[in-house]
């Protein structure tokens, strides 16, 4: 009796080291896998969509903003692209606006950067 105790307690170990295996996965996967289940906020979303909109630059999200209404809501995410330095004649701050109908996004525009300037005598 011992040995199938011994046995059934060895087994649930290993179906244990192989859940959190699996969990730790899940995180390396990331937005995409989380997007899949459904825990993802449309902030969350439109952030990663900046991101993907510009990814030769690491972007750190730093405010954002809902708007909902009755179907829709407005998202405005802020970041700062943090490869370039703060005195740069590059565009550091950038920010997105993003539309959902339904929860789903129907549109996003730059309203600050990536690319054209944000004040006179900016480069691009």
């Amino acid at each position: 009796m011992r040995l199938i105790f011994r046995q059934i307690r060895g087994f649930l170990t290993i179906i244990g080291v192989l859940a959190l295996a699996g969990c730790s996965r899940m995180s390396e996967v990331g937005f995409d896998t989380k997007m899949a289940l459904g825990s993802v906020s449309m902030i969350d979303r439109c952030s990663d969509f900046m991101r993907r909109a510009f990814p030769d630059n690491t972007i750190d999200i730093g405010d954002s903003h809902v708007t909902t209404g009755a179907e829709s809501a407005l998202v405005t995410v802020q970041g700062v692209r943090t490869g370039v330095p703060e005195n740069s004649n590059f565009v550091r701050a950038v920010a997105v606006e993003c539309h959902f109908e339904g929860g789903v996004l129907t549109s996003f525009h730059w309203i600050a950067g990536p690319i054209r300037p944000v004040t006179t005598g900016q480069a691009p």
